[in-house]
């Protein structure tokens, strides 16, 4: 039994509610973008300007990673438009996942952008640069200005990400921090420069590939789990509220999966056998709603309602009846 109502409960409120919720999670996290794109882009632009001027590989390659930055920013927010779009009969669940899709995008530009760091830096090591990078005190300033901005934005967007509970704020800020350690990558080869060690600037760029390598590993390993169906709530947590709901005797096979904003969880209920139909919808409809108000990321809930045979609690073939884990053998339909 699912505790979804067709009949008999009203259930419009709510569920126009948790719609509004969506739409103003996605609103906030737009927003977030939005401000983190035109930075990322000021970024950008002034690092690949006085790249060109100064001749620097390495100041080349971190205004690369900016432009990655500012692209990531433009990618994700074309992801959050798809990611609004409401439910229907071929996407039942919605397409909330398209966040992680745009995350994973996001380590993948990372990806490309260790290769160009790495290309760029080797082929200068081998061949020998022609001209040494010209590197002045306004070229210190500017790098030194562009971290100060990533510093911010690396701070609002992990704050915005705990706030509102996103896997995209999280693998964006990620990706703007490591652009601020590559940059002062890029102040400590500038030192070496003008103290007149010219090889200096492409080894600063074979070290900003480490550097962002990690940052890529950290984006896979955190987004790649959702899309393999990770369980996201503790089985241990539901159970316990369930424990202190009248009527319930146990709550076992508990299984959740999707994304740590939009969380979809099943779960077996085991009430007693001579209970009505009725009365074991209603509690499965309450058992929902405690569920979604103690876990607000909770966005689906299927809980399939069993008959508890008195006789059968206290044989030893069936103590896996009250077992609160997900590996719990489900029971026949009742």
């Amino acid at each position: 039994m699912s505790s979804s109502d067709p009949c008999g409960h009203d259930h419009g409120e709510d569920e126009a509610a948790r719609a509004r919720r969506v739409r103003q999670h996605i609103a906030s996290v737009r927003s977030v973008f939005l401000i983190t794109l035109v930075l990322n882009a000021v970024v950008a632009i002034s690092k690949a300007g006085y790249s060109y001027f100064a001749g620097s590989i390495a100041l080349g390659a971190d205004s690369l990673h900016s432009i990655l930055d500012a692209s990531s920013n433009v990618l994700a927010l074309i992801g959050l438009h798809w990611s609004a779009t409401p439910a229907n009969s071929k996407h039942p669940y919605g397409l909330r996942k398209i966040e992680i899709l745009v995350a994973l995008g996001i380590g993948v530009l990372i990806v490309i952008g260790l290769f160009e760091f790495a290309q760029a830096a080797v082929k200068t090591l081998v061949g020998g640069a022609a001209v040494a990078p010209r590197i002045g005190w306004a070229g210190f300033a500017l790098v030194l200005a562009t971290m100060v901005v990533n510093f911010f934005v690396t701070r609002y967007e992990h704050r915005k990400a705990h706030e509102l509970h996103s896997h995209l704020l999280h693998a964006d800020a990620q990706h703007t921090q490591s652009d601020l350690f590559a940059s002062a990558a890029v102040v400590v080869s500038f030192v070496a420069v003008r103290a007149g060690f010219g090889w200096a600037d492409s080894v600063c760029a074979l070290i900003l590939v480490a550097l962002v390598g990690r940052v890529a590993w950290l984006v896979f390993r955190q987004n790649v789990p959702v899309l393999l169906d990770a369980a996201v709530l503790d089985p241990a947590a539901v159970v316990e509220l369930g424990q202190g709901v009248p009527g319930i005797r146990s709550i076992h096979s508990i299984r959740s999966r999707g994304i740590h904003s939009a969380v979809e969880l099943d779960l077996h209920m085991e009430v007693a056998a001579e209970m009505s139909v009725a009365a074991a919808h209603d509690l499965a409809v309450q058992i929902e709603r405690d569920l979604k108000v103690r876990f607000p990321q909770v966005t689906d809930v299927v809980i399939h309602v069993e008959p508890l045979i008195e006789s059968e609690s206290t044989s030893p073939s069936s103590s896996h009846a009250h077992a609160p884990g997900p590996h719990s053998r489900p029971h026949s339909d009742s």
